[in-house]
């Protein structure tokens, strides 16, 4: 069967063929910058490339082949350009696949999403990409960037009510690290990671998840601990009750570990006090 090409009204038609089969997909723009997608059976997504430059379009490519199981299109990318993937991603939002789509590179990453519906507390790309923290921050803001970045696609992932949580804690945690404000960030990266890995939505387990977050914070200062929890009884001075005079001792613990120089302790409390409050939220 030779390559089909799909405009804007043939997307339905296109995942409803993704729903018996594995299919080809390629993508790219045309000289007018229109988009180019064709879809064919079979499992060489590459020849793809000759039926796109004959329609008209040029490089950068992307291609790949895709499927559709239950309400969820995964589209694997075998050839990765993430301007081309983000210009495929406004040309299917622009459709409206009424699926949600995920973009994976082949070696099972993945890169991008995208929902059927808008949320109204989506992060934009640009807003993650508005990441600046200030001059001399040090490579503690930067492995805070690089945590965000990974975090970003993966909040799609998660049901309503907590993607709507994520994404506010997300956009928070942007303006934190823009005002150097970075132990505050860092506390609200570490709930943040550790509720995609409860859920199943990160590449680690929850426990390496823990880990990985325990590291980055061992290379903290004790002044960078006292912060921590100092963002954490923020935090807790908002939780119900009953749970918040439990956590209150749990903070007052932690302090005391601070001031005993036991920054391994202290942070052991306090990751506790985040599990406590991400299952109070």
């Amino acid at each position: 069967m030779a390559a089909t090409r799909i405009a804007g009204d043939e997307v339905k038609s296109m995942v409803r063929q993704g729903t018996r089969k594995r299919m080809c997909f390629g993508f790219c723009l045309d000289k007018s910058n229109d988009p180019v997608l064709m879809i064919e059976p079979g499992k060489k997504p590459e020849a793809l490339g000759a039926a796109l430059k004959k329609a008209g379009g040029g490089p950068p490519m992307i291609w790949g082949t895709f499927v559709v199981r239950s309400d969820q299109m995964e589209m694997i990318c075998e050839k990765v350009s993430a301007k081309v993937t983000t210009q495929l991603k406004k040309f299917l939002r622009k459709n409206q696949p009424k699926v949600n789509v995920l973009f994976f590179d082949k070696g099972g990453n993945l890169l991008d999403s995208l929902k059927p519906e808008k949320s109204g507390a989506v992060v934009r790309d640009d807003k993650v990409a508005d990441l600046a923290p200030p001059t001399g921050s040090g490579s503690g803001a930067k492995e805070l960037v690089q945590r965000l970045k990974k975090i970003r696609p993966r909040i799609a992932l998660a049901p309503g009510p907590l993607e709507t949580k994520l994404n506010r804690a997300l956009a928070k945690t942007v303006k934190q690290v823009n005002d150097g404000r970075l132990q505050e960030a860092e506390t609200l990266v570490s709930m943040m990671e550790m509720a995609l890995a409860k859920i199943g939505k990160t590449v680690d387990s929850a426990e390496k998840t823990q880990s990985d977050a325990q590291r980055s914070r061992d290379k903290m200062s004790l002044g960078a601990g006292v912060k921590r929890a100092q963002g954490l009884r923020a935090n807790v001075a908002r939780s119900p009750g009953g749970a918040r005079s439990k956590l209150d001792r749990a903070i007052h613990q932690a302090a005391r570990l601070l001031k005993s120089r036991d920054l391994k302790g202290a942070n052991k409390m306090m990751d506790q006090i985040e599990k406590a409050l991400m299952t109070l939220s």
